[in-house]
């Protein structure tokens, strides 16, 4: 068969030189296309990235870039954490819990056979001649009652405890009785506190000018030492008088031997 019939039958005959043409024309149209891509990567590689960046969503914030650090920013920096690491001082006083306060529950009086309890109790406000005036309350039963405001045993301060003379157990009826040098122990929980009498003073109270029973109450007032103050009504069944007694604490010995 003749082999022009056989081109015209399969097609057009495509020449070389066409062929050659075809291939320029490709070759320009992928330099023009990837031209973008390779200017981006060896020309300008850091756009890619930071372009890259600003476009694509994310669910996270982006973060700041990191600054550069100065040297007076990396001293600070340091010194910042020299600060707060350094340990305390050998001289700094140490940090010690704060104690808790003896608070009395129990007392006894040998002298005078006494074994109570002792119970905290309150102050209330009461009208005297047209004057105001805090009253404390006093147990009504056979105890003794710690002005809640008063020392704690064992601490610099006045301990103050009250009790009935005639009604609700008598407590501190024979109160009177008591000399300078007996023994008072007043005990925070199964600790005892001694105390030694010092003063046993009957106060004119009952009818007497608000001054006066103001003058009383100074006994139950707080003090620069370390005392235990006992009060009730005297005599036994009256409330003419305010009997007060002070006592001082027995110096403790010490481990070491001294006081």
């Amino acid at each position: 068969m003749d082999p022009a019939a056989e081109r015209g039958k399969s097609g057009r005959n495509v020449s070389p030189r066409g062929m050659f043409a075809c291939g320029i024309l490709l070759l320009a149209a992928g330099i023009v296309l990837f031209f973008p891509y390779f200017h981006s990567r060896i020309v300008n590689p850091a756009s890619s990235s930071s372009e890259s960046l600003a476009v694509l969503p994310s669910p996270f914030p982006i973060a700041s870039p990191t600054p550069t650090l100065t040297p007076s920013m990396v001293h600070a920096i340091t010194s910042t954490l020299t600060v707060s690491l350094i340990p305390p001082s050998p001289t700094s006083p140490p940090l010690t819990p704060t104690a808790t306060p003896a608070i009395p529950t129990r007392i006894t009086i040998s002298r005078i056979n006494v074994d109570a309890p002792i119970v905290p109790v309150s102050w209330y406000t009461t009208e005297i001649a047209g004057q105001v005036q805090a009253t404390w309350e006093v147990p009504d039963q056979y105890a003794a009652g710690w002005h809640e405001t008063s020392a704690p045993l064992g601490q610099m301060g006045n301990t103050v405890l009250n009790g009935h003379n005639t009604t609700y157990g008598e407590v501190f009826r024979d109160l009177y009785k008591l000399e300078a040098g007996d023994p008072i122990i007043v005990y925070a929980g199964d600790v005892p506190y001694t105390y030694t009498v010092s003063e046993v003073l009957i106060l004119p109270e009952a009818g007497q000018p608000l001054e006066v029973r103001r003058q009383n109450a100074r006994y139950i007032q707080p003090t620069g030492d370390e005392r235990l103050t006992l009060v009730t009504c005297h005599p036994y069944g009256s409330l003419r008088y305010r009997l007060v007694l002070i006592a001082h604490p027995v110096r403790r010995l010490s481990v070491k031997g001294g006081y």
